[in-house]
């Protein structure tokens, strides 16, 4: 019954689908369908590993799966070495704003950095490290000398300049260097409030031009207009410092459709078409970013992206319907339509769940294929009867039945699904 899933795992994944939010473990032992979906995705990975830039959008309801699938890719590209950030937009995190938004989503993207060795967040500080201890490991492995000596810290930190000055003919790459080879000259001396200072800066917590320029002696701070420069130079030294590339995930771009002020808006949707046109165009380089966004945010002509004629020129409709359902999609499109799962598809996810279930609370499920069928039927016709009946709400009722029969065995499985349906 087990299926190498472990109980504490199948509790994340439960526990989090109940309470209506994606999980952030688990996701490959309850996914299905998006088969299409996912082939795409990895074939943007593929180029990305390669030296070039993809940028998706993730078009869908709410409840059908946006998030889901954004996690599972995350997840994937954490396995294939790629450091991965991700960041829910919101009224105080959008891509610029009057009120520093722009760097709020910045720093956000920072702290959120993650890689297969420290998954849950934070590893900015790890992949420094990483990175330098990689080139002291070479400088030991290939040219047969010892840490301590001077002859050795010299060599290191010609490996070091000769990486950060690479990155100086790339827009902000001089400052950015800088800070990167302050950081290393606080771990060779020791000095761990330069090291602090380092991290500080590349974490876009500086104020000032000259509070940056006493402690650092560098003439630029990270800002909500320069913000995204900086993922780029990231994108480009993670590679450096071992790693496959960079993976953004952006959740609810529909924040932008929410702005009050059209002006408001449309900068916003301009700093987008920046970051599209990156992509495209070749300015960006082991980078990738995924976007979700609710099919109203996206094609509303009065408020959502499609609102901006360059963007609505670059991101319309590519896929072929015929009396209102969708027959063939471009996968190769920039925006990735989802529709919700279909019921042969949900069948499987609750054989999946059933499961599960079972592995948490160590009992043999009971439920069999007509208890599905019925409880699907309930589920659409709620949905026929004008009810909410998103994926994520089917699942929440399913696994609130899964509760109610684990905890009441002395009642008939049957009464239980009869009761809940009513």
């Amino acid at each position: 019954m087990g299926n190498g899933i472990s109980q504490t795992t199948a509790a994340t994944v439960l526990n989090s689908l109940k309470s209506g939010v994606v999980p952030r473990i688990g996701l490959e032992y309850i996914t299905v369908g998006r088969k299409s979906e996912i082939q795409a995705l990895l074939q943007d990975v593929s180029i990305i590993e390669q030296g070039g830039a993809a940028m998706r959008f993730v078009e869908g309801e709410y409840g059908s799966g946006k998030t889901f699938l954004m996690h599972a890719l995350r997840n994937h590209v954490m396995e294939k070495n790629f450091v991965v950030t991700d960041v829910e937009l919101s009224v105080d995190k959008r891509f610029v704003g009057n009120k520093g938004q722009g760097l709020a989503t910045y720093k956000e993207l920072i702290r959120n950095m993650a890689t297969y060795a420290c998954p849950d967040n934070g590893a900015l500080q790890l992949i420094l490290d990483k990175w330098i201890g990689t080139l002291e490991n070479e400088v030991v492995q290939y040219e047969g000398l010892e840490p301590g000596r001077e002859v050795f810290d010299v060599r290191v930190s010609q490996k070091i300049y000769k990486i950060t000055a690479s990155m100086e003919e790339r827009v902000n790459g001089f400052d950015f260097g800088k800070v990167l080879a302050d950081y290393y000259k606080g771990h060779r001396k020791g000095d761990v409030e330069l090291q602090k200072k380092a991290l500080r800066w590349l974490c876009g917590e500086y104020r000032t031009r000259t509070e940056a320029k006493t402690d650092l002696g560098v003439n630029l701070i990270i800002s909500d207009e320069n913000w995204y420069d900086f993922i780029k130079l990231f994108a480009d030294f993670v590679v450096k410092a071992g790693y496959a590339g960079l993976y953004v995930c952006m959740d609810e771009l529909s924040t932008l459709y929410e702005i009050p002020s059209r002006v408001g808006r449309e900068y916003n949707y301009s700093k987008l078409l920046s970051i599209y046109n990156d992509t495209l165009q070749g300015k960006a380089a082991y980078l990738g970013i995924m976007i979700s966004v609710t099919r109203e945010a996206m094609e509303d002509c009065d408020k959502g992206v499609f609102s901006y004629e360059p963007l609505r020129s670059r991101l319309a409709k590519t896929s072929i319907e015929q009396g209102g359902i969708v027959k063939m999609r471009d996968m190769a499109s920039p925006v990735i339509e989802l529709s919700a799962l279909n019921p042969g598809e949900m069948y499987v996810l609750l054989e999946k769940l059933t499961n599960m279930h079972g592995i948490l609370y160590e009992y043999e499920p009971t439920l069999e294929h007509d208890d599905y069928i019925y409880f699907l039927k309930q589920q659409y016709n709620k949905s026929l009867e004008g009810k909410e009946s998103t994926v994520r709400e089917m699942i929440r009722n399913y696994i609130t039945l899964l509760n109610l029969i684990q905890q009441n065995q002395n009642i008939p499985k049957e009464d239980i699904l009869c009761a809940q349906n009513a």
